[in-house]
C-alpha cells in the first residue's frame, strides 16, 4: 500500500510523471520502495524522499487509526501560517476534507538553533508547499542563546557522559531493539564494534572476530530509527544530512559513550559503532616493555604512538596521561578529533578540546594549549606536517607531548614523516625531530586464544643520543637495527610477538601473519 500512496503523492505534486512511475514500477522490491527507485534513477532528490517517506508514514498511521475507530486528535485547517523546513514563513492551503496534523519538532541543539526530531536536514523544494509534507511547525528552545558569530565556535558545551541508570541488555536482539539496548548487549559480551546495515542482521566484533548477533535482518526503517536515537547523543547539535558521511562520538544515557560512523549509499545509511570502555586502563594492563613506562617520568619531549586503525592508539595515549596525573600535579590539555573517553585529573587540572567544536583546527588547539601553559599535551591525531612542527615547538618550550600517528612500523612512521617535508626544509625538520623525540611505540592488537579479548604486540624504541644521531643523518634502517640490538631500550615487533606466543596469549598463525619476518614463525604457517 505504501508504494501506491507514494505514487499518488509523487504524481499529484508533479515530482514524477505517471509514465516514469510505470516505467520503474517493476523495480520495486520488499527492500526498495518506488521513492528509492526514483532516487537511484536521479528523478527524485534524496532530501525530498525523506519528506515523502515521512508524509506517507503519517498517512498510513492515520488510516490505521481510522480503521480501528480511534479518532485522530487534529483539526482540519482552512489555511494558516506555518514554518517550512527552510525556516521561512509560508501560507499553506489545506483541503477542507483533509485532516492535517501539526507536528511540533523539538530541537536538541544546545545553542537554540532550529533542528528537527529526525535531526536530518531537508531542502525546501518548489511544489511541496501545497502539501501537508511541509506543514511542520518548528519550535526553537526557549531561554538565553549564546551568540555564535564571526565564525567563532561556541565557548562552552556539555559533553554527554552517558551516565544514568544502566540500560539492561536484552536476552536476544530483534529488529525493534533500541540503540541503547544494542550498546548494552555489546558491553555485556565485551564486543568492541556494532555494524548495522539494511537488509542484513546485526553484526558485532568480539576479540577481533565478527559474529552475527541477531536472527532477523534490519529493514531501512529500523536503521533510520537507530540513527535518530544516536542523534540524541550529539553534544554539538549536529544535524544529519542525507548522503553526507560523518563520524562522531556520542553519549547515551545509561550506556556510556560510543563512536558512531555513518556512511551513505544514496539514501540508505550504514552505521558502525565503536564501543568506548567505561574506565581507563592502568599502564601495566598495556603490556608495554618496561622502558616505555619510563616515558611518564619525562618533563618534556615528544612521544609518538602509532599503529594501524583500530589498534588502540588513543587508549594508549590516555593511559599514559592517566598514569602521569596519578602522581604528578600537572595541567593536561588534549586536542582530539573528536573527544572519546572523558579523562579525570584529581591532582591537577585537565582540559579536553575537540577540533570542530572548541577550535577550528588542530593547529589552533596546539596554540591554545601553549598559551594555556599546559604541562602535558595529548594530540589525537597527526594529519599534517604543520601540526607536527607546532608540537615540536611545544615540546621544545617545555611540554611533554603524546601524539597519535599513522604507520605499521617505526621505519614506516619516520620515513613517512620525513618524506612529507619539503626537501629544502627537511634537514631542519629532522634536527628538530631528533632533539625532541624521546620515544615511539607502534602497536598492534591481536586476538587472545579462545576469544578472551585482545592483547598488544608492540614495536617500541626509547631514543638515546646514538639513535638521535642516526635520525639526524636520516639513517632510519640503522636506527631500526639498533633498536633490535638494544633490548633495554627497544623491541622489535617480532620479539614482541614471540613473547606473546611463548606466554600462551596468541596463536602461532597470528604471529606468522603479522610478523615483519614471517620466516621466524614459518612452522606456524597454515597448510594449504
Amino acid at each position: 500500500m505504501r508504494n501506491q500512496y507514494m505514487a499518488k503523492v509523487l504524481v499529484h505534486n508533479k515530482m514524477a510523471t505517471e509514465a516514469q512511475i510505470k516505467t520503474f514500477w517493476n523495480q520495486i522490491t520488499d527492500k526498495k520502495d518506488i521513492g528509492q527507485v526514483l532516487v537511484e534513477q536521479g528523478i527524485l532528490k534524496p532530501p525530498l524522499y525523506i519528506k515523502l517517506l515521512a508524509f506517507v508514514k503519517n498517512l498510513e498511521e492515520k488510516n490505521k487509526a481510522s480503521e480501528g475507530a480511534i479518532p485522530v486528535s487534529s483539526k482540519p485547517s482552512n489555511g494558516g501560517t506555518t514554518v517550512g523546513a527552510s525556516g521561512s514563513s509560508t501560507t499553506v492551503e489545506a483541503s477542507p476534507k483533509t485532516e492535517v496534523t501539526q507536528v511540533q519538532i523539538e530541537g536538541n541543539n544546545p545553542y537554540g538553533e532550529v533542528t528537527s526530531t529526525t535531526n536530518m536536514d531537508v531542502e525546501t523544494v518548489a511544489g511541496l508547499e501545497a502539501t501537508s509534507i511541509s506543514t511542520v511547525q518548528v519550535q526553537t528552545e526557549e531561554g538565553e542563546e549564546e551568540e555564535v558569530g564571526d565564525g567563532k565556535l561556541p565557548s562552552r558545551f556539555a559533553v554527554l557522559l552517558g551516565d544514568g541508570n544502566p540500560v539492561e541488555a536484552p536476552e536476544k536482539i530483534r529488529p525493534m531493539t533500541s540503540l541503547p539496548q544494542l550498546i548494552a548487549y555489546a558491553r555485556k559480551f565485551n564486543a568492541t564494534d556494532i555494524y548495522l546495515q539494511g537488509g542484513r542482521p546485526v553484526v558485532m566484533r568480539q576479540s577481533g572476530n565478527l559474529f552475527v548477533a541477531s536472527e532477523d535482518v534490519l529493514e531501512l526503517d529500523r536503521i533510520n530509527e537507530r540513527l535518530n536515537e544516536g542523534a540524541i547523543g550529539f553534544s554539538d547539535g549536529y544535524k544529519i544530512v542525507v548522503g553526507k558521511n560523518f563520524s562522531k562520538t556520542i553519549g547515551l544515557k545509561g550506556v556510556g559513550r560510543v563512536r558512531m560512523t555513518v556512511t551513505w549509499n544514496g539514501t540508505i545509511p550504514s552505521i558502525s559503532i565503536r564501543i568506548i570502555p567505561w574506565e581507563s586502563l592502568n599502564l601495566e594492563d598495556l603490556y608495554l616493555p618496561d622502558f616505555c613506562n619510563q616515558f611518564i617520568n619525562l618533563s618534556r619531549g615528544l612521544i609518538l604512538i602509532a599503529g594501524p586503525s583500530a589498534s588502540g592508539r588513543s587508549t594508549t595515549v590516555q593511559t599514559f596521561a592517566t598514569a602521569i596525573a596519578h602522581y604528578k600535579n600537572v595541567f593536561i590539555q588534549s586536542i582530539e578529533k573528536p573527544i572519546e573517553r572523558i579523562l579525570v585529573n584529581e591532582r591537577g587540572a585537565i582540559a579536553q578540546c575537540e577540533v570542530g567544536l572548541h577550535v577550528h583546527s588542530g593547529l589552533e588547539g596546539i596554540e591554545l594549549a601553549q598559551l594555556s601553559g599546559a604541562d602535558v599535551i595529548l594530540f589525537d591525531h597527526l594529519e599534517t606536517v604543520e601540526e607536527l612542527n607546532m608540537l615540536l615547538q611545544a615540546s621544545n618550550s617545555g611540554a611533554l607531548v603524546f601524539a597519535v600517528a599513522s604507520g605499521n612500523s617505526i621505519h614506516g612512521v619516520l620515513s613517512q614523516l620525513i618524506s612529507s617535508v619539503d626537501v629544502s626544509k627537511r634537514q631542519s625538520f629532522v634536527n628538530s625531530l631528533a632533539d625532541n623525540l624521546k620515544g615511539i611505540v607502534v602497536q598492534h592488537l591481536i586476538p587472545i586464544v579462545q576469544n578472551q579479548g585482545l592483547i598488544m604486540a608492540a614495536e617500541a624504541l626509547k631514543m638515546t643520543s646514538s639513535t638521535a644521531n642516526m635520525l639526524r643523518h636520516m639513517e632510519i634502517s640503522q636506527l631500526v637495527s639498533a633498536m633490535a640490538s638494544q633490548k633495554d631500550q627497544g623491541i622489535s615487533l617480532d620479539d614482541s610477538l614471540q613473547k606473546c606466543l611463548e606466554s600462551g596469549y596468541i596463536e602461532g598463525v597470528d604471529a606468522w601473519r603479522l610478523a615483519s619476518d614471517n620466516r621466524r614463525f614459518a612452522s606456524y604457517r597454515p597448510s594449504k
